[in-house]
């Protein structure tokens, strides 16, 4: 990286100046040289930072207006929790209006769990409300399913060859990976774990670029392991916690855990670089995902 030179004045020339020119109290004026030696400011930086709603204004004032655009943001749980429910709304809600909540943009969804859920996805076209207040529809959510033998090659060739071709050509906000887990459960032995970390690192890496380079809100939904021992971490619920180890943890900015007391449903922040420790309950309807208003 190439930086301005910046000259300075010789003893003469500084005694040459008037004080008059600035007040000893008040604050130097700012000029372009303090961006190129400081790079952006936090203002710069709030403004590029983007919120994609989740379509329900409890969830979305919960969570101060929903996932950002920067850096991977997991959301895991066990089996029947809401993980890929909440990923579908997204595919809806990435698509509202910017005043909204959204991005005016359509939405990747890279599948490796089986088959794409479409029929859920033509459920929440006709009955959700958002389909019904704006111009929702399927014709710009781009899916692909990866599985088989080669799935780990299959899903680092997507992620880096394809969705930054697809990015070129479209309009892209969501993307989503469901799941991460899936591919690496069978896909190393313990005698290949160094190849595993690897591929681990080379996909979140590329997954921090295209969420910096566009702009983009990246989803990545993880299965449960049990837990071995518990801390503070875990005490929310101490026998379950996201598969993949310390190599994938490391590369999580923001880290959401779904879980299921009975028939309720919380949401809970475990990890955010925007939000602190907090959760909410919520129910799955025909028509999406909901949160429950405290004050009922």
């Amino acid at each position: 990286m190439e930086y301005e030179v910046l000259e300075l004045a010789t003893e003469e020339e500084c005694d040459s100046l008037t004080v008059s020119k600035r007040s000893r109290n008040s604050p130097p004026s700012r000029t372009a040289n303090d961006q190129l030696l400081f790079g952006k400011t936090v203002k710069c930086l709030a403004s590029e930072e983007k919120f994609l709603s989740l379509g329900c204004p409890h969830l979305d004032s919960v969570l101060r207006g929903g996932f950002v655009n920067r850096g991977i943001t997991q959301i895991y749980g066990a089996a029947g929790t809401g993980k890929t429910q909440i990923a579908l709304q997204l595919c809806l809600t990435v698509q509202l209006p910017i005043v909204h909540g959204g991005y005016e943009a359509g939405a990747v969804y890279i599948s490796t769990e089986g088959a794409f859920p479409s029929r859920r996805l033509q459920e929440l076209l006709r009955e959700s409300n958002l389909t019904k207040k704006f111009n929702v529809t399927a014709d710009i959510i781009f899916v692909t399913t990866i599985h088989g033998e080669n799935t780990i090659q299959e899903l680092e060739n997507c992620i880096v060859q394809k969705i930054p071709h697809l990015m070129a050509t479209r309009k892209i906000g969501l993307l989503i990976l469901d799941s991460i887990a899936a591919p690496y459960r069978a896909g190393y032995s313990l005698n290949t774990f160094g190849d595993r970390a690897k591929s681990l690192w080379n996909i979140a890496n590329q997954l921090h670029n295209l969420a910096s380079q566009y702009k983009l809100t990246v989803i990545c939904i993880n299965q449960v392991s049990a837990a071995i021992s518990f801390n503070n971490y875990e005490a929310i619920h101490p026998t379950e916690q996201p598969t993949l180890g310390i190599t994938w943890a490391n590369m999580i900015t923001n880290n959401f855990y779904l879980c299921r007391t009975g028939d309720c449903r919380y949401l809970y922040t475990m990890q955010s670089s925007y939000l602190p420790r907090t959760h909410i309950e919520y129910r799955i309807t025909g028509s999406g995902v909901s949160g429950v208003c405290k004050n009922k």
